[in-house]
């Protein structure tokens, strides 16, 4: 199935039927069109769309997809058919966040912050003795964090205009805001 790219407008806060308030984030879908049919080597198809993103590059992804012929070449992309209360799987990439030191990137407590002690933000103890004598591999160091691709699945759309190709999520979806999230 080809997945549709939208842009993440903001968050906002909508009411359910039973009138208590929820939060949701609002997407908007992006024009996309089919570039071409690529065959691979088992024999499925794959699908080469490019979304305007409204950017000087544009996105391009493939799919592969059961029935190709749905998907003419040069086409623009039909809006999906979607009801309030469907659930997705939503794919976007999470705020960068720069280099971080171990406590922030981590969560670690630190040291106490008086009388001396001298261990206040550092990670403590990283290494072993004689044998194996180094850092074992996946401890957690300071180092890059955020930027990193998330997938959330089973969330619940509260809102879907066709005419607008505006869609609102209940909840948070990754990234900052203007960021391309996949539906």
């Amino acid at each position: 199935m080809v997945r549709y790219a939208f842009s993440k407008i903001g968050m906002t806060s909508t009411f359910t039927t039973n009138g208590s308030a929820q939060g949701v984030t609002v997407l908007k879908m992006q024009p996309a069109r089919v570039l071409r049919h690529e065959t691979l080597e088992n024999g499925k198809v794959v699908v080469v769309v490019e979304y305007d993103t409204g950017h000087k590059n544009k996105l391009v992804r493939g799919w592969v997809v059961d029935n190709p012929a749905e998907y003419q070449v040069g086409s623009p992309l039909k809006a999906p058919s979607l009801n309030a209360g469907q659930k997705l799987k939503i794919t976007g990439f999470s705020k960068g966040r720069g280099f971080q030191d171990a406590m922030t990137r981590h969560g670690f407590g630190g040291g106490p912050a008086s009388h001396g002690s001298r261990f206040h933000r550092s990670p403590g103890s990283v290494g072993m003795r004689a044998e194996p004598g180094r850092v074992m591999k996946g401890k957690k160091m300071p180092g890059q964090d955020g930027n990193v691709q998330v997938t959330l699945r089973n969330v619940q759309v509260a809102y879907w205009s066709t005419e607008e190709s505006v869609m609102a999520i209940v909840g948070g979806v990754p990234g900052a805001r203007g960021g391309i999230v996949f539906v």
